[in-house]
C-alpha cells in the first residue's frame, strides 16, 4: 500500500517543506471523487509557474491508485478485503477534528495490527487466518469467511471500546497502541475514533459493498431509477443495521464525480411518504451535512491560511475548488427550491471572499516591496517619492513579487467565480497602477542618469518588468520596455 505520509514529507524542489505539507492536508482530505475532479482539471491545465502541479498530480495519482479505481485489481489479502466496504470514507489526510465518515488511512495500519493481536479480538485473528487461507488456497467465493472476520471483528472491537469508555487508563494506553510510537494524544484518539466508526460499520459492511457493487465510481448522476434502487438498499441495511444505514447514503454520495449532484437523493429521501423508513430523513440529513462540512471546511481553511500563512501559490486552486463546490451545491439548492441551503451557501461563500481579499491584499504588499522608493529631492520633477535605483536587487523580494502578481492576475477572475465580483479588485487595481506608475518613474531616472548611475536603473526596470508578467498586459510591458530603450540611449 502506498503511504502519502511520505509524499507529504518530501517536497518538491521550490516548495517549502510548510507549504508542501499545508497542500497535501488539503489534497489528502478531499473524497476519493473530488480528488479525481481535480486530477483531471490539473491535468488538462497549461503547464506553467505558480502551484508545482507535477507534484500535486504525483500526490493524486497515488491517492488514485491507493483507491484502486480504475486502476487494475490488486492482490486479495484478508487485511484489504476487511477495509473494502468503508473505503468510500478514507481520507489520506486530517486536519484539525474527527469528522463521521471520514477515516484516516493512517489510522488502517494500526487498527489491523490490533484485530490480529489483542486478546479481545483473538477470534477475529483467527478468521483473518482463515481468510487468507482461503484466498491461497485460491476459492473464488471467500464470502463466508470474511462474514466471519466481520462479525469477530465487530465483537472484539465492541469489547475494547466498551473498557475504553469505562477505564481512561486503558483509554490513554489504546489511543497510545493506535496513535504508533511518536505520535502526539491527538493523533492516537482521533484513530480511537476512526476505530469506534469502523466498528459502528460492521454490521453494515455488507451492504457497503453492495453499494459499491450497485453504484461504480466515478457516478455522474442519479436518475430517477437509482434513487429508487439507492432508497431500496438504505431499507434494507435499515433493518440490519440500522444504526449504520445512515453510512450507506453518505458512501452513495461519495461516489458521485461531483459530489453536490447526491443532493439529489437528500431531496428525494427527504421528500419520502414511506411509515416503512422511519428514520430516513435523519439519516438522508447526513448527505447535506456532510457535504456542507466539506464545504464550510474549505471555507475555513482558506480563511485560516489566509491570516497565518497567506502563501498564494496553492490558492487558486484551493478558491477554483471551492468555487465549484459552492456552485454545484448551490444549483442544487435552487433547482429544489431550498432557500435555507442557498443562505448557507452564501455565508460560504462570503468566508471564502474575505480570504481571497486578504490574499490579494498580502500580494499588494508584496508587490510594494519589490518598488523600492526614497524621498526626492529639491530639483527633480518627481515631487514625493522616486525609485530608489541605488537600493541593491533582491532575488527574494523580486520571486515574491512575481508570485503576488500571477495570484492578482487571478483574483478578478476567482472573485467571480466566488460570485463576489468586488472581493478583489480594490487591491488588483492599486498593484496594476502602482506598478505602472513606477515603471514610468524609472524611465525617468534612467533618462536623467548617467554611466553607472543609469545601468543601475536599468537593471532595476528589467527586474520591475519580469515581476509585473501577468499583472500588467503583454503590449504594455512590450511599450514599457521600448521606452526604456529609449530613455537608455538618450543624450
Amino acid at each position: 500500500m502506498i503511504d502519502l505520509s511520505e509524499i507529504a514529507l518530501s517536497p518538491p524542489a521550490g516548495v517549502s517543506p510548510r507549504k508542501w505539507a499545508r497542500l497535501s492536508s488539503f489534497l489528502g482530505a478531499l473524497p476519493p471523487a473530488a480528488a479525481a475532479r481535480l486530477f483531471a482539471a490539473l491535468e488538462a491545465a497549461p503547464a506553467g509557474e505558480g502551484l508545482p502541479a507535477g507534484a500535486v498530480l504525483q500526490s493524486l495519482r497515488a491517492r488514485l491508485i491507493e483507491e484502486e479505481a480504475p486502476f487494475p485489481p490488486r492482490r486479495r489479502t484478508a487485511q484489504r478485503l476487511f477495509f473494502q466496504p468503508f473505503a468510500d470514507f478514507f481520507v489520506s489526510a486530517r486536519r484539525g477534528r474527527k469528522r463521521r465518515a471520514r477515516i484516516d488511512r493512517a489510522s488502517l495500519e494500526p487498527i489491523w495490527k490490533l484485530t490480529v493481536s489483542d486478546a479481545a479480538c483473538a477470534s477475529a485473528a483467527r478468521a483473518a487466518l482463515a481468510l487468507d487461507d482461503a484466498i491461497a488456497r485460491g476459492e473464488g467465493d471467500v464470502a463466508p469467511p470474511l462474514r466471519d472476520l466481520f462479525e469477530a471483528a465487530a465483537d472484539g472491537f465492541a469489547i475494547l471500546i466498551a473498557h475504553a469508555e469505562e477505564d481512561a487508563a486503558f483509554r490513554a494506553d489504546l489511543s497510545a497502541r493506535l496513535g504508533g510510537a511518536g505520535a502526539g494524544d491527538q493523533v492516537g484518539a482521533a484513530a480511537l475514533h476512526d476505530l469506534a466508526e469502523v466498528s459502528l460499520l460492521l454490521p453494515a459492511a455488507a451492504h457497503l459493498l453492495g453499494a459499491q457493487e450497485t453504484f461504480p465510481r466515478p457516478l455522474s448522476q442519479l436518475t430517477e431509477e437509482d434513487l429508487y434502487q439507492a432508497r431500496r438498499l438504505y431499507a434494507r441495511a435499515a433493518s440490519d443495521a440500522p444504526g449504520a444505514a445512515g453510512y450507506l447514503l453518505t458512501a452513495i454520495a461519495a461516489r458521485m464525480d461531483a459530489p453536490w449532484r447526491a443532493m439529489r437523493l437528500y431531496y428525494h429521501l427527504m421528500r419520502a411518504q414511506d411509515d416503512t423508513l422511519p428514520h430516513a430523513r435523519a439519516d438522508a440529513a447526513t448527505i447535506a451535512e456532510t457535504l456542507f462540512e466539506d464545504l464550510e471546511g474549505l471555507a475555513r481553511g482558506l480563511e485560516r491560511d489566509a491570516d497565518d500563512d497567506p502563501d498564494t501559490e496553492d490558492a487558486p486552486a484551493r478558491l477554483a475548488h471551492f468555487a465549484d463546490f459552492a456552485s454545484g451545491l448551490a444549483a442544487e439548492a435552487d433547482e429544489a427550491s431550498d432557500g435555507a441551503t442557498l443562505a448557507r451557501i452564501e455565508a460560504c461563500r462570503d468566508i471564502a471572499a474575505a480570504a481571497l481579499a486578504r490574499f490579494s491584499e498580502t500580494s499588494l504588499a508584496r508587490v510594494r516591496r519589490n518598488h523600492p522608493v526614497r524621498h526626492a529631492g529639491g530639483s527633480t520633477r518627481l515631487m514625493a517619492l522616486r525609485p530608489d535605483i541605488e537600493r541593491p536587487l533582491d532575488r527574494a523580494l523580486e520571486k515574491e513579487a512575481r508570485a503576488a502578481a500571477r495570484f492578482l492576475s487571478k483574483a478578478s477572475g476567482l472573485a467571480m467565480m466566488l460570485e463576489r465580483p468586488g472581493a478583489a479588485s480594490p487591491y488588483v487595481d492599486d498593484a496594476t497602477r502602482e506598478t505602472a506608475r513606477y515603471a514610468g518613474d524609472l524611465i525617468a531616472e534612467i533618462r536623467a542618469a548617467e554611466g553607472d548611475a543609469r545601468s543601475v536603473a536599468r537593471k532595476r526596470m528589467e527586474a520591475t518588468l519580469r515581476a509585473a508578467e501577468g499583472l500588467l498586459p503583454d503590449h504594455e510591458i512590450a511599450v514599457l520596455k521600448e521606452r526604456a530603450n529609449v530613455a537608455a540611449v538618450s543624450a
